[in-house]
């Protein structure tokens, strides 16, 4: 049994802000993004919904990266938009412990790369949401 189940909330949420503001480099973009994300501390299982518009040309990735703390890179975990990369991205996937650790003391990051920045055009750090309910999953 994962150790996150024993927390007493069954589902944890999660939002980002997605913009040029948190990229690593100089980037010219009036792109803007968001991303919710519901975590099952349970099952580890993560519903998400990525929305963004203004990129600079076509969207080629969107990831979940971590551990990374403000202001650093980490590693791509999850693809959030292995079918198609158009807006809104939306899914669910498993995720394993240390990947939702990562989320919840806020190393992790939502990144949206284009052909143009292919290192990213716009990036968010994710936030921990305030907890709603402590029994009903919220719905995205």
């Amino acid at each position: 049994q994962p150790v996150l189940a024993q927390s007493k909330l069954a589902t944890r949420e999660f939002h980002a802000e997605l913009s040029t503001d948190d990229q690593m480099r100089v980037v010219e973009s009036p792109a803007k993004g968001a991303a919710d994300l519901v975590v099952d501390l349970k099952t580890l299982e993560v519903k998400w919904k990525v929305t963004f518009r203004d990129l600079t040309s076509r969207p080629t990735a969107i990831t979940l990266h971590g551990p990374a703390q403000p202001g650093a890179n980490g590693v791509v975990f999850l693809d959030l938009a292995p079918k198609s990369k158009t807006s809104p991205a939306e899914g669910t996937a498993q995720l394993n412990d240390a990947q939702v650790q990562f989320m919840l003391n806020r190393w992790s990051y939502i990144e949206v790369s284009t052909e143009k920045f292919p290192k990213g055009e716009i990036r968010g750090q994710i936030q921990t949401m305030r907890p709603q309910t402590l029994t009903s999953k919220p719905e995205l």
